[in-house]
């Protein structure tokens, strides 16, 4: 569980696009003995490499070990379908692939799976978010003061909405708008208040979530081949939560899957579930892409 390993720096429009290019030629440019080396390669200051490299590995795009010449990292999946097929992260799909990731990993970006996963709240206050999650903070061990807890808000906020009123399809310039804003998973209604709506079910890209059930579920499915409609609305880390679906519209999507041929959705006196066999999930991410592109 941490906060504030991203320096306060936000994910900015621009940065997946720089970590894309840098890592196949430098697979070490994170490390700590290439900090100079890094501010001169991705021309930010070092404060926001060590914010980028935080980037990288929390939203998926790399991912990070370690060996005797220090840290390194190589794209995921993910990382090189977006590097081949959207670098700069233009498509809707790549931007609900990155926010999955964020949205699912409690030790790294603590606040954000909690928030997707655990807050339940629909309109909300800052004062009201972080007194929640201050709670449920130090109630798992956290040791930071409220204080981080507030600067941690501002940075979550911050990759999904402003509090400044904005025209989505006028403004272009690359930190003009936070990352996430087109997704519209968190929304300014004004006078500090925020809302967490309830997506449709055409919000999301259908193969975008196949690939999330399937890697959501990937030790389920090699068991069984079917998942509880329950379990993809209401478990913790499944689509239903970190997408903001209700049930309608998660049924919806699920629909649109069956009639796709990629799922068969049953209901046996009342249990309502989906059938599905293991698929390879960078074939899905391929198809989705190369789809988006016609």
């Amino acid at each position: 569980m941490q906060i504030n390993k991203h320096s306060s720096f936000y994910l900015r429009n621009g940065w997946p696009t720089k970590i894309i290019d840098a890592i196949p030629g430098n697979p070490y440019i994170f490390s700590p003995a290439n900090e100079l080396a890094a501010v001169d390669s991705l021309g930010v200051g070092r404060v926001m490499v060590k914010a980028m490299r935080y980037w990288a590995y929390t939203t998926g795009i790399t991912n990070e070990m370690k060996d005797q010449q220090g840290v390194y990292h190589q794209l995921s999946d993910v990382g090189t379908c977006i590097q081949e097929f959207d670098p700069y992260c233009q498509s809707v799909g790549t931007l609900w692939l990155l926010h999955r990731n964020l949205a699912r990993d409690d030790n790294n970006a603590t606040m954000w799976e909690w928030a997707f996963n655990s807050f339940g709240h629909r309109e909300f206050t800052k004062e009201q978010f972080v007194d929640a999650f201050f709670a449920y903070y130090q109630a798992n061990g956290g040791t930071s003061k409220r204080a981080a807890v507030e600067k941690e808000f501002d940075c979550f906020k911050n990759t999904y909405v402003s509090d400044k009123r904005f025209d989505l399809e006028k403004i272009i310039e690359e930190d003009t708008i936070p990352f996430f804003a087109p997704l519209g998973l968190i929304k300014y209604l004004g006078k500090g208040i925020f809302e967490m709506p309830t997506m449709h079910s055409r919000d999301i890209p259908e193969d975008i979530a196949l690939y999330s059930i399937l890697k959501d579920n990937q030790q389920h499915l090699r068991d069984k081949h079917q998942i509880d409609i329950d379990v993809l609305l209401d478990g913790k880390k499944q689509i239903g939560r970190y997408m903001s679906l209700s049930y309608s519209s998660l049924l919806e999507l699920l629909q649109r899957l069956e009639n796709s041929g990629k799922i068969i959705l049953v209901n046996n006196f009342g249990n309502r579930y989906i059938q599905l066999d293991n698929m390879d999930t960078r074939e899905i991410l391929e198809n989705y892409y190369r789809e988006s592109a016609r």
